[in-house]
């Protein structure tokens, strides 16, 4: 049982990237949406249970930014991002959620 849930997971989160990887590639906002309200609810209800979903990057736009999901961020000033690919303020954004 865990196996499959496992399995399940990996992919839901598989496809969740490739509709944001295609959202940001052909510049749709629809998709980014449609990926948005997909991982919301699934991951609603995986954190309900207890079981964890998608990382951050995979869930929430930069506030700092605005990079999508499937878009790493972009330094600004007084922003930097060292040597992280994300902003922090995305990370404590999903965990808001």
């Amino acid at each position: 049982m865990a196996d499959d849930d496992a399995e399940l997971l990996t992919l839901f989160q598989n496809a969740v990237r490739r509709v944001r990887q295609a959202a940001v590639r052909h510049q749709d906002e629809d998709l980014h949406q449609a990926a948005a309200e997909i991982g919301y609810a699934v991951c609603t209800v995986r954190r309900g249970q207890g079981q964890p979903c998608l990382a951050p990057e995979d869930m929430c736009d930069c506030p700092v930014c605005g990079a999508h999901p499937g878009q790493n961020c972009v330094s600004l000033p007084g922003h930097s991002l060292g040597d992280r690919p994300f902003h922090t303020e995305r990370q404590h954004q999903w965990e808001k959620l």
